[in-house]
């Protein structure tokens, strides 16, 4: 009965969820977050492809603008004669084609000897596209039912009856102001090709238009490269400067040499298409593309013109993909809603992981089948999987949640929230018993705390430990820790239990080097509070111990037990006999390093702690200035160190004492060898046995 209720439950909620999405897939009232959806798309992929090598670059940039002034006198607008110089040079080099992005609607200002001089350098070249530009794209239906078209604007006589052809420099934009498509021709009865069109059929090289995919409103997809210096640009000035010189060479009657870094060879132009724009501040026109708000009018064109040579193509998703992605979304979001049937906190969070783990694959593929070439839809799968996981939650929330959250309301001021979650979870953890674990041990202690409590007053003692101990385990936690217990300033936790932790080692030792990290910022606060400078220990070991829930029936604690625990708890209090704060075993550093742990570590020595024969391996992890400090005498430690280690206190001593004013551990060790010195041990094993705890 039940399981017929959930199905019927998921079957409306999955077919409602899926006819709003298709609703809105269909009639676009959210068109603005597909679109940034597939702007993001087209940005991040941008990179995975390259320029073509057969299209050319020229811009009008305010380092020709300088160049001409000062050279050649001319002031902007150029006389025309200086575009018949670039034509020319393109002439010369046998260019495909050469297409302007510029417009010459009013008669030059230099006569009308300067618009012949333009006119007859197209008219030699024959493959020179001028340009026609209309107010937009689309007509306006007039009061009698019929289309009108802006009124266009054309070059002058001399500049439009020699051009090989005119191109629409007329983008196709949508809503939001955005060129993502563009026409091959306009949608003026003249049907004049765009810019890219334009260059390919002067150029005798246009493809089969019908086989290249479209939008909907009958646009082709543009691919755009990040930026237009991926086409590594040329300015004016150097194809103008070169074509001087040649044109100085011919009335000379001498040769010139092109090889400088000053001209351009003529023979790395052949064939290409050449697309020339004006890029000077205040002059060229700008458009917003997927990729920028100010990407150049001229790359719209370009791009274009690239997508086609590189058959780097973009389709929308068929219909019956679409539908089915939608349907798919609707019944992995209800899934999801209910994968773990749990109300509780942790049942949710492990929901709402997997859920943006699913959206962060779609989200991939999308991105992933966009290089290919597929546009998949963006808003209305999200959307479907979004509303239909909330919906499968609610459900399970309201008729499963009541006894979990009676159960937490119940033990709530008993246990901690991280056990309460795993009892409600796995019941029978209430009865008695553990389990052998490998975990990560951390014990921590303030130095010298009976002598800053003395100088205290009972309110000052609570206030102070409340702050310390608060912002410690919220670090601890933070850092996926478990807080076992408190006795007075002492914090008591371990990693990798109750819940799975691989890498608990090393986030021990994060969480130790933040809590002394924040110690000190936090030392002006705390010496208000206690007169006296706060320092902490904290000791760190990893290995197997017994976790779980321990003491009576009627009263229990969920804690660990074992010798890892008593060694981490050593490990704490031989800092102090080597000067230092924060201090682990081999087995915690080597964990640690090994699941990706980026602080370094000093090796201290080795001990044996009280209660053990058997000496460890101890080590201080360092923060990047203590190890920028210890790369200083790190040498002089380790062969002092080594010369400890076989017995030599006396030449030892010497080398300890040389860095003792720089290094507490070296002091001590200083300390040790005089010790030893005064009372040389019968049977030296290269370690010292610790009397303290």
């Amino acid at each position: 009965m039940k399981s017929s209720k959930k199905l019927i439950k998921m079957i409306v909620t999955v077919c409602a969820v899926f006819t709003v999405a298709t609703i809105i897939q269909l009639s676009g009232p959210f068109s603005w977050f597909e679109n940034k959806s597939y702007d993001m798309r087209m940005s991040v992929t941008a990179d995975c492809f390259e320029p073509s090598e057969d299209i050319t670059l020229v811009l009008l940039d305010q380092e020709s603008l300088n160049w001409a002034s000062e050279t050649l006198g001319w002031s902007y607008p150029w006389p025309r004669e200086s575009y018949a110089k670039i034509i020319d040079f393109f002439n010369r080099a046998n260019a495909a084609s050469i297409a302007f992005d510029m417009l010459y609607t009013e008669p030059s200002m230099y006569g009308p000897e300067d618009d012949k001089a333009l006119g007859e350098a197209c008219k030699n070249f024959g493959r020179v596209i001028e340009t026609v530009y209309y107010g937009s794209q689309e007509g306006e239906i007039n009061d009698d039912g019929e289309t009108e078209y802006p009124e266009p604007l054309y070059p002058v006589d001399d500049i439009k009856n020699n051009a090989a052809i005119l191109g629409n420099v007329t983008s196709s934009l949508d809503k939001d102001g955005t060129a993502r498509r563009n026409r091959f021709y306009s949608t003026s009865p003249l049907m004049e090709p765009g810019l890219a069109i334009a260059s390919l059929i002067v150029g005798e090289d246009l493809p089969d238009l019908k086989q290249i995919p479209l939008a909907s409103d009958g646009g082709m997809y543009i691919r755009f490269q990040k930026s237009l210096d991926n086409y590594i640009p040329y300015n004016a000035e150097q194809v103008i400067r070169t074509e001087l010189a040649i044109e100085e060479a011919e009335a000379n009657g001498t040769e010139i040499d092109l090889t400088g870094d000053e001209y351009l060879e003529l023979e790395q132009f052949e064939g290409s298409h050449v697309f020339f724009g004006l890029y000077a501040p205040g002059l060229f026109d700008i458009c917003t593309t997927p990729i920028s708000t100010n990407y150049p009018g001229v790359g719209v064109h370009v791009c274009q013109l690239d997508t086609i040579l590189n058959e780097s193509y973009l389709t929308e998703s068929p219909l019956w993909l679409t539908i089915l992605i939608i349907i798919l979304a609707s019944l992995i979001g209800f899934f999801l809603g209910g994968l773990t049937k749990q109300a509780n906190a942790k049942s949710v969070l492990l929901e709402v992981f997997l859920f943006l783990v699913v959206i962060a694959a779609y989200i991939g593929i999308t991105i992933g089948v966009f290089i290919p070439g597929m546009i998949l839809p963006f808003f209305t799968p999200l959307l479907a999987l979004v509303s239909s996981f909330i919906a499968s939650m609610l459900e399970t929330y309201l008729s499963e949640g009541k006894q979990r959250r009676f159960l937490k309301t119940a033990f709530k001021q008993y246990l901690s929230p991280t056990v309460i979650e795993n009892l409600i979870e796995h019941p029978d953890l209430l009865n008695l018993g553990g389990e052998r674990r490998e975990i990560t041990a951390f014990f921590s202690d303030i130095q010298g705390f009976t002598s800053i409590s003395e100088s205290m007053t009972p309110e000052g003692m609570t206030q102070f430990l409340n702050l310390y101990l608060s912002e410690m385990s919220d670090i601890i936690m933070n850092h996926g820790g478990t807080i076992d217990k408190y006795e007075g300033d002492a914090i008591i936790a371990f990693w990798n239990a109750p819940t799975f932790e691989e890498d608990h080692a090393k986030l021990g030792i994060e969480a130790a080097m933040e809590c002394q990290k924040k110690l000190v910022e936090m030392q002006d606060e705390l010496m208000k509070i206690t007169g006296k400078p706060v320092k902490q220990r904290i000791g760190l070991n990893t290995g197997i111990a017994t976790v779980g829930n321990f003491g009576s029936r009627n009263r229990f604690d969920y804690t660990m037990m074992g010798d890892t625990v008593n060694l981490a708890s050593r490990l704490e209090g031989i800092n102090k006999q080597y000067g230092s704060y924060t201090m682990c075993s081999k087995a915690t550093m080597d964990s640690a390093l090994e699941h990706g742990c980026t602080f370094d570590f000093r090796n201290v020595g080795k001990v044996a702690v009280v209660g053990r024969k058997e000496p460890v391996l101890i080590y201080n992890p360092l923060s990047a200035e203590e190890k920028s400090v210890l790369d200083g005498f790190n040498d002089t430690f380790l062969k002092a160190y080594e010369l400890f280690e076989k017995g030599n206190f006396v030449e030892a001593k010497k080398m300890f004492e040389s860095i003792a004013d720089r290094d507490p551990v070296s002091s001590k060790y200083v300390d040790k060898c005089a010790m030893l010195i005064k009372n040389p041990p019968e049977n030296w094993q290269g370690f010292i046995q610790a009397t303290e705890k």
